[in-house]
């Protein structure tokens, strides 16, 4: 028996103007099996495995703690052997001048 999950989980839904909603990385939470090779290639520390959570598969996913942090760089992503990760650009509001 195959397990099918979406991509990713559903994009939190935003109003126009509100950048404190914007999450920079989303987690597919039922392919994320937990190995945590994305949380060792974050530098700046925003992810964390969600002991909160277990997902279909009986691991505790990944999740996104401190949006605030993640640099959208991706390396997580690109570590990611299930490709359970997207990462999003800031809005152009929110991207320091220059970038």
């Amino acid at each position: 028996m195959t397990m099918h999950a979406p991509l990713v989980d559903a994009p939190p839904r935003r109003l126009p103007g509100d950048a404190q909603s914007f999450r920079p990385v989303l987690v597919a939470m039922e392919r994320c099996k937990g190995c945590g090779l994305c949380i060792d290639a974050c530098a700046p520390g925003a992810l964390e495995l969600d002991m909160s959570h277990v997902n279909a598969m009986g691991h505790h996913p990944a999740r996104l703690a401190k949006p605030d942090a993640c640099t959208s760089c991706a390396k997580c992503a690109r570590m990611c052997p299930d490709a359970a990760l997207s990462i999003f650009a800031p809005p152009a509001a929110a991207r320091p001048m220059g970038a």
